[in-house]
């Protein structure tokens, strides 16, 4: 018990992120009969599928102190992409490709960033319109579509109750970012340069290296979601997908990430995505408009942010009351040692 209330104490924000991803599992499967089946499992994983994706992108991408607005407009671009050319190179080659185009956009916004020290949000504004008009002159400003779906049958295939090969997929990347983030050098630099850019880069760490993998790894995941989104559905629209930028910030804010940078993770990204789709897949059940849907996903935003708010004002004032205890204990041991000598002198 003890060492649960110490880890509780020493990340507030994620054990928040498990309350708030219970308490909202537990109402709607308290309140809709239907909620609490395999079915609805297996739904939730296969948004699990994307919303993942996008998620984990945005926390790493915020945990180095930079964010990725272009990350829709890759995906979107991904799954024409993989559409539109399944039937002439296969599904394979196709897909392969995506990913190529879609870690290659990423690597490059990160070089730039890196190498011209601009602001991510600047540069991503610009290449989210240039991949949209690039998606749109792939699809010849159409809605693209497969003409096999046997591919598509395949990657919804249900396995182990509640999986798909292509939720399964996105857990083993997670594991893998994760194993990333916690044990190598690169992840760790991409933790230093988000806290702490200028002292990171006083002790040597440089910005390229970092950098440029963050935003690779945000255009690998754009790109897998946008082939998972196009082979599932057997069709692709350029302007597409333009709903996942917000989803996937609500959800990595849930997760704890902070917008100062330097704080987050991947199991924090798990959480606030299905989070995010325990709310989408209850308010589904009652029929809830899409305004309301935005509505209610703007309302958890907000609980979290001010939660986020409230905990480092906290953190803020227990240091300063740490520092002013010790400063105090000094003081009343020297003022204990003078008058010890001028007792000795006199």
């Amino acid at each position: 018990m003890q060492r649960i209330k110490q880890w509780v104490t020493d990340n507030p924000d994620l054990s928040f992120a498990i309350l708030l991803a219970i308490t909202v599992y537990t109402f709607f499967a308290i309140t809709e009969p239907l909620f609490f089946t395999h079915r609805t499992g297996f739904a939730i994983f296969e948004r699990f599928a994307v919303l993942g994706l996008v998620g984990l992108a945005l926390t790493l991408c915020i945990i180095a102190g930079e964010i990725d607005l272009s990350i829709g407009s890759n995906a979107a671009l991904a799954a024409v992409i993989t559409v539109r050319f399944t039937d002439d190179w296969g599904a394979i080659n196709a897909l392969l490709v995506a990913l190529a185009v879609a870690t290659s956009i990423g690597a490059i916004q990160g070089y730039f960033i890196a190498y011209l020290r601009i602001r991510a949000i600047v540069l991503t504004v610009g290449t989210l319109m240039l991949l949209r008009g690039v998606a749109l002159f792939a699809a010849e400003e159409k809605t693209v579509m497969l003409t096999d779906f046997r591919i598509p049958d395949f990657i919804s295939t249900k396995m182990l109750g509640y999986f798909s090969p292509a939720s399964l997929l996105v857990i083993a990347m997670f594991v893998l970012v994760g194993l990333f983030m916690t044990y190598t050098r690169y992840g760790r630099e991409i933790y230093a340069i988000g806290g702490a850019r200028k002292e990171a880069l006083a002790s040597g760490i440089p910005l390229q290296r970092p950098m440029i993998i963050v935003f690779a790894i945000s255009g690998f995941c754009a790109g897998l979601g946008g082939v998972i989104i196009g082979l599932r559905s057997g069709t692709a629209q350029a302007l597409g997908l333009q709903y996942l930028l917000l989803a996937g910030t609500v959800a990595a804010f849930i997760g704890g990430v902070s917008i100062l940078g330097g704080k987050g993770g991947v199991i924090g990204a798990a959480i606030g995505t299905l989070t995010v789709n325990f709310l989408n897949t209850g308010l589904v059940f009652n029929v809830t408009p899409a305004f309301m849907v935005q509505l209610y996903l703007g309302i958890l935003l907000l609980v979290v942010i001010m939660f986020q708010t409230g905990s480092r004002v906290f953190d803020e004032r227990q240091r300063r009351k740490l520092l002013l205890d010790d400063v105090d204990r000094r003081r009343s041991i020297w003022s204990d040692k003078i008058a010890e000598i001028r007792g000795q002198s006199g």
